[in-house]
């Protein structure tokens, strides 16, 4: 039971770690700069300029966006909390 509780908490622990990075780099204010339209064909970026929409009001994306980011990290950080707590754990 021990060693299945460490993997559960070993892939909680990822899944923490993976949905924090993909909430940090959808967000339009504090996720990677934000590129232009005219440069997103030759940026390796282009797939953020999917996700996020049309960069043109910056402001209004950067508030719609803001709840769901924060959302998303206390839930990837709850995952991550459990993942540690279920490697710490000791069986009896």
């Amino acid at each position: 039971m021990d060693r299945a509780n460490r993997l559960s908490g070993i892939g909680l622990i990822l899944m923490g770690l993976a949905g924090t990075l993909f909430f940090w780099i959808t967000d339009p204010r504090y996720g990677p700069a934000m590129h232009r339209a005219a440069e997103a064909r030759l940026d390796w970026r282009y797939g953020l300029f999917l996700l996020r929409g049309s960069p043109d009001n910056l402001i209004d994306a950067a508030n719609q966006a803001r709840l769901s980011t924060i959302v998303g990290v206390v839930g990837s950080a709850a995952l991550l909390i459990v993942g540690l707590w279920l490697i710490s754990r000791k069986t009896a």
